[in-house]
Formats: structure tokens, sequence, C-alpha cells
């Protein structure tokens, strides 16, 4: 075999051909190139390949002149090396076994082969060629994706079939066919049990997601009442690259703040594993931070910014900063619902039975992810049981003392976030739990990811600065603007939550998940459990 060492990229590598012609080009400056200005034959009949010229040098793809020329092309990643040579009668082998999509690997001594004896490896589905990157470890060949390190997807596709061509340094040469396994298979086993899926843009999420399986603990306790997926938005810290925000949020996932909710009550558990990047950018008027994990303003809106002429450019260069796509980040709230949409689909193709409806659960930044989410998607939530929100809620509201109440403080722009206008009959179908330690004095107004300059003029005016004042004036307003829910401040309790409270969100979801109209039950324990219902 030949090797040929000119290489321009995997998608481009390019086969410099000996053609006479008289040079007709002065010297530039800059580099012009001409598409498709000759012609190329092969054995004198003329043939129909991509070509161009530049700086007076014909060039046409190596990969379309080996298929015309009827010899075999394989590709190094690793190596950056094409290698070209004679077609060989190859042996072909199919799997049996399917192979780990997100770990794909042969064993060489299944083939009679060793490691040391493998010369080069090319890798089709169907007749395309895949850029791909293979090591040899031992007798085994794994196969990695040189274009995605962060382990949110699977290097090869779920359920798909692949054929991998090794060529032997002795002149043998192997086909091998294989299909890729699908997700795991989530038959209850009475085990509690985390599962990742992939990344799947094609199912509308970029980011991959947790579930957790419960174990049957509790199963007797709910048998005979409707199932629900309990939905917690992860909150793994600031800046992390994409592979430790993935493994905080499959700990998390396992071992968070509600795990007890998933199995009290029986239920699976989803925690997708969003990025938290340093993203900001000017829009003109003001700065724009986004805070992902708590669904703020500049997340929510992110894909009116990537539309808008006058923001477009600035948003989308500060998100490349950071290593990432606009369509990674944009949406995050209908990600999650693409998600959920999944995942009760794939847990009930197990026989799981979730309702097509969720329970959200979350805490301190989560929980202000959940009460905004259940805002914006009131359809896909039976109930939501928002920590530490008291003070930042969402009100039902669009005008208020002379100020538009704009996403996240009110309404004033939901229609234009979402593409429907506010529909407070909807809104007030979810049940909806909103608490905060009576003590509590973790402040979020002060800092610039959390909120803008204008909607920290907004709160500051109508509600003053101070958390506890502002959370008593919101509750209020919620009931006055004809919004239902029950309120609970949470006595003597900072950041954090009392083992009353905890076992009150239990309660309140158990009596949400049979009927068709929110309910409310009373708190046992009022003089630590201070509540307000509007209902």
């Amino acid at each position: 075999m030949k090797r040929a060492r000119r290489i321009l990229g995997t998608a481009s590598v390019l086969l410099a051909l000996v053609v006479s012609m008289a040079s007709a080009f002065n010297a530039k400056e800059s580099i012009e190139v001409y598409r498709n200005i000759f012609t190329v034959k092969v054995n004198g009949q003329e043939i129909q390949v991509d070509n161009f010229m530049l700086d007076d040098m014909p060039y046409v793809s190596l990969v379309d002149m080996v298929e015309q020329l009827g010899l075999e092309f394989t590709w190094d990643v690793r190596e950056r090396l094409a290698q070209v040579g004679s077609k060989t009668e190859a042996r072909t082998i199919s799997l049996k076994d399917a192979v780990d999509p997100f770990q794909p690997a042969v064993d060489l001594t299944e083939l009679g082969l060793r490691g040391g004896l493998v010369d080069a490896v090319g890798l089709q589905k169907g007749t395309d060629w895949l850029p791909m990157q293979f090591l040899i470890e031992g007798d085994r060949l794994a196969i990695a994706d040189p274009a995605s390190s962060s382990g949110i997807s699977a290097v090869l596709g779920l359920n798909q079939r692949y054929s991998l061509k090794i060529y032997a340094k002795n002149g043998s040469s192997y086909r091998v066919d294989f299909t890729t396994a699908g997700l795991p298979d989530l038959t209850p086993t009475g085990e509690r049990r985390v599962v990742m899926v992939p990344a799947m843009p094609e199912k509308g999420f970029h980011w991959p997601y947790f579930l957790v399986l419960p174990s049957d603990a509790y199963k007797a306790a709910n048998q005979g009442h409707k199932r629900y997926l309990v939905v917690e938005s992860n909150n793994t810290g600031f800046g992390d690259p994409i592979s430790v925000t993935v493994e905080k949020t499959r700990r998390d996932a396992e071992h968070g703040y509600f795990e007890y909710v998933s199995e009290e009550l029986w239920s699976p558990l989803l925690m997708p594993a969003f990025p938290r990047p340093d993203v900001s950018y000017y829009d003109g008027t003001y700065w724009r931070t986004l805070y992902t994990h708590a669904l703020d303003r500049d997340t929510a809106t992110l894909h009116l910014a990537l539309s808008d002429p006058k923001t477009a450019q600035a948003a989308e260069e500060a998100i490349r900063r950071a290593g990432l796509t606009p369509e990674s980040l944009a949406n995050l709230d209908r990600q999650l619902v693409a998600m959920i949409d999944h995942a009760v689909a794939y847990l009930n193709q197990y026989g799981h039975n979730v309702e097509d409806q969720v329970f959200l659960v979350g805490y301190s930044a989560s929980g202000t992810f959940t009460d905004r989410f259940a805002n914006l998607h009131p359809d896909k939530v039976k109930a939501v049981a928002s920590g530490a929100t008291l003070d930042d809620m969402m009100l039902p509201l669009a005008k208020y003392g002379g100020e538009n109440l704009i996403f996240p403080i009110g309404t004033a722009d939901y229609e234009q976030i979402t593409g429907r206008p506010f529909d407070l009959k909807a809104h007030n179908q979810v049940a909806r739990l909103i608490f905060m330690g009576a003590d509590d004095t973790n402040n979020t107004l002060p800092y610039s990811d959390s909120y803008s300059d204008d909607e920290r003029r907004i709160i500051t005016k109508l509600w003053g600065e101070e958390v506890l004042p502002r959370a008593k004036q919101l509750i209020q307003l919620y009931g006055e603007a004809g919004g239902e829910g029950i309120f609970i401040l949470d006595k003597g309790i900072t950041h954090s939550m009392s083992q009353e409270m905890r076992q009150y969100v239990v309660t309140f979801l158990k009596a949400n998940r049979d009927g068709a109209d929110p309910v409310y039950p009373v708190p046992g324990n009022p003089a630590q459990l201070q509540y307000t219902v509007y209902e």
C-alpha cells in the first residue's frame, strides 16, 4: 500500500494531478480558487468529479478518484494519514453481539488477528467513510470520536449498522459488519439504578440527561396511584468543563436534594445535565449574562437575541468563546420538554407506566428554574415544588405600579417569549408549592447573572431590596392577581429545609397525583410551616 501524506483535513483529502498546462497567472497577494475548471478523464473516459484550481495547481478529491480507479481508501485520524492501495479480497465477518455505542470496541482475537499486526483501519456507514479515531489496546480495537471528548453523546449512533475495514501488515484485510446497541434496558429489577441518556439533537435536546429508577422499597405503598416522572433541574456549578458538569449531574441525580421524593413516591427521576457557561454579551443597552441553571431572563430569551440582527452577532460570539454552539444553549426550557417527552416514552417502553405530565422539584437556583419552567410550560407540569423561591417567584401579572413586569418578574412579554398569550386558567391548573426559610437572607438581586440592571430597577422600585419583606409582598400580590397555590415560610430556617418541610413536599405531591384539579393539603404543623393558600 502506498501512503499519501498530503493531508488537508478528513473531508478534503486532495490528490494533485499531473497535468500539462500553461500558466497564465500573475503573482497574487491573495489566494484564488477556481471551481470545476478542468475535465478529468480515467482511462480515456471523461468522468464527473468535483475539482478546483488553487494557485496554478489542479486538485480533485482523493476519495472520489480512489473510487473511480477501483482502489481501496482508509483514513487514520490520529496519524492524519490516508492510505490507498489495490482492492484485496476481504474476509467478511458479522458480529453477533451488538457493540456498545458509548464505548465501541472489537476484540481482534475473534477475527484471528493480533493488535500488533494492524496496519490501517477505516469505518463506514453505508458508503460514507467516518472521521473516527482508532486505538489499539493490546488485542482490543477501540473507536473514538475525535470531535467530541465531553461525554455528552454516544461515539456511534444507536441501533445503527456499520462496517469496520481492517488492513493487516501481512496484506490480509477484514470487513467487520456490526450493529450498535440502543439505550440501556430499563426493565424494572427492584434495585435503584442510574442511567445516562446521551444528547440527541435530532430529538430536540443537545445535552444528556440522567434517569434514576427508584428501588422497590416504597412500591407497595404507592400501588393503585398514578405515577409521575419527577424532574429536578441540575445546579452543578459555574464554568465547569462539560465533562465535569456531566459527572456532577450524575452524582446529584443519584444522591441529590430530592432523592427521597423519588424513592417515597416510587417514581423515576430525571435530571438534565445543562451546563452553566461563562457567557456575557452587550445588547446595546444592557450586559446580558446567562444563568442557565436558574432559567434567567437572558437564558429564556436567548432564542430572541439570536434572531435579532442587533444582538445576534454579539450573542453568538460570546457563546462560541465559551466553546459552545448557539443551538446548544437556545431554548433550554424547550430542550427540557423534549427530554421529558423522550424519557416518558423510554420508560413506558419498559412498563414503568408514567404519566405524560411531570412533578417538578427544585431548591435554590433549581427552585427558581422549576418555578419559571412551570410558568412557561404549564401543560407539561402536574405539580411543582419550588424551594427558596418566594422572593423571586414569577407573578401571573403583566403590569403593576406603573411598570411592565417583564419575564421572569411577570408576564408582560410572555407571548413574545413563548409564542402564545399568558393563560391564567392553565397557570392555575398546575398545583403550585413555593416555600422558603423564614430566616433566609440569600439574596440574588445584586448579582448580574441573576438580573439585568432593568430587572433590578423594577424589583427594587416596587418591593425593595430585603429578602423577607419582598417575599411577603409577592405572596400577597400573587393572590390579588388571581394566582393559586400554597406559599410557605419555614420558621427558623435559613437557606435550607426543615424536616417538616421535606415531608410536606411528599405529602403535597401525593395529594396531587390522582385528581384532575390541584389540591392544597394543610400542613400538619402550621406553627413551623407558616402557610398562605389561594385556591
